[in-house]
């Protein structure tokens, strides 16, 4: 969860990139976005302002950025 100090918009990352892969995986289920009703829309994949902070310190250098935005197209 180093990527959540250092978002400035305090998004769960960790929790959207699960939802966003299960959504993925289930080839667009109902599960994410059922979660996603229960998120503040501030707290939503297209909160993300790509900044890209948390990308520099994230271990696994995931492009969190494009997941969030792919992510926020998917569930429009």
């Amino acid at each position: 969860k180093y990527c959540i100090s250092h978002c400035p918009k305090e998004l769960d990352i960790p929790f959207l990139l699960e939802l966003y892969n299960e959504h993925v995986f289930t080839g667009g289920g109902f599960i994410a976005p059922m979660a996603l009703m229960s998120i503040p829309e501030s707290k939503q994949p297209d909160a993300c302002i790509q900044c890209r902070s948390c990308e520099e310190v994230c271990p696994q250098k995931i492009k969190i950025s494009n997941a969030l935005s792919n992510f926020a197209d998917l569930v429009k």
